[in-house]
């Protein structure tokens, strides 16, 4: 047997319901004489007859009437999952999987996962908070939120905003150890450094952009995978840290920390 044809299914179906091969084609909205042979087409494919014709009546063979509820059954559930994915699209329901780093989370989706939650009453939210690298199609994600550039990958992206990094550190570590007057002061300094888990902590910290781009080596003895962790140590004055602008904006403005080159921050991450 050949490739199926679901259409022909249809359309004898529609003819049964319809009682006519006219009726059947003006509900499906094609001519009478493509009806009649999607009709025979499918008898052809089968190797049966599934229609009795005469001038006043059409009825159906057993084979006929075998065929036919079998197909009105499934062009039914066919129907059923249409209108299921459709109601899909106007009102989401079911599971949706995200994962995020655990700074994006806490700063940007914990806060609004309350009022998410009631407005789709039929979701339900598994959110996992990772710096880690994520399969997303191994591991089932339906999103993922990151920042910084997006390797090559077939995976649908959205940009959805841009992040800077600002080097800071409070008045109180500033007025002990003196404040670096260029980046490359930097090396003389204690320096809070993040690492993503199971990477290497990243050696240089970049400044400038294009062509005056340049990396300045930094250490420390502290090093972590949080940036909460490394904002709370620069603003107990163990070092100088360099952290995500929105994670620091508020210290900075209550002049728990003070900013430093922030005429020689990199362009934003995306």
């Amino acid at each position: 047997m050949g490739q199926f044809d679901l259409n022909a299914a249809l359309v004898l179906v529609r003819v049964v319901q319809a009682g006519s091969f006219r009726a059947a084609a003006q509900a499906l909205g094609m001519p009478k004489t493509t009806v009649s042979r999607k009709v025979s087409d499918l008898e052809a494919q089968l190797g049966v007859q599934l229609l009795q014709r005469t001038t006043r009546r059409l009825s159906l063979t057993d084979a006929g009437l075998l065929f036919a509820e079998e197909a009105e059954a499934a062009i039914a559930r066919l129907e059923a999952a249409q209108e299921a994915v459709t109601e899909l699209q106007r009102e989401p329901r079911g599971r949706l999987r995200v994962t995020t780093s655990v700074t994006i989370g806490e700063l940007f989706l914990a806060p609004v996962l309350a009022a998410f939650l009631e407005a789709f009453p039929a979701v339900e939210v598994l959110l996992q908070l990772t710096d880690r690298p994520v399969d997303l199609v191994a591991e089932r994600f339906d999103v993922a939120i990151r920042a910084g550039e997006l390797p090559d990958s077939s995976l649908m992206a959205r940009r959805i905003g841009s992040s800077t990094y600002r080097v800071v550190a409070s008045p109180a570590y500033l007025a002990r150890h003196g404040t670096p007057q260029r980046p490359g002061d930097l090396t003389a300094h204690a320096c809070l450094r993040f690492t993503r888990s199971g990477m290497e902590v990243r050696p240089s910290w970049p400044f400038g952009a294009g062509a005056r781009c340049s990396e300045v080596p930094v250490s420390g003895r502290l090093v972590s995978d949080d940036f909460v962790v490394l904002r709370t140590a620069a603003e107990q004055g163990l070092g100088i840290a360099r952290l995500p602008g929105l994670l620091v904006h508020e210290a900075i403005e209550a002049g728990r920390l003070v900013a430093l080159f922030d005429d020689l921050a990199p362009p934003p991450n995306p």
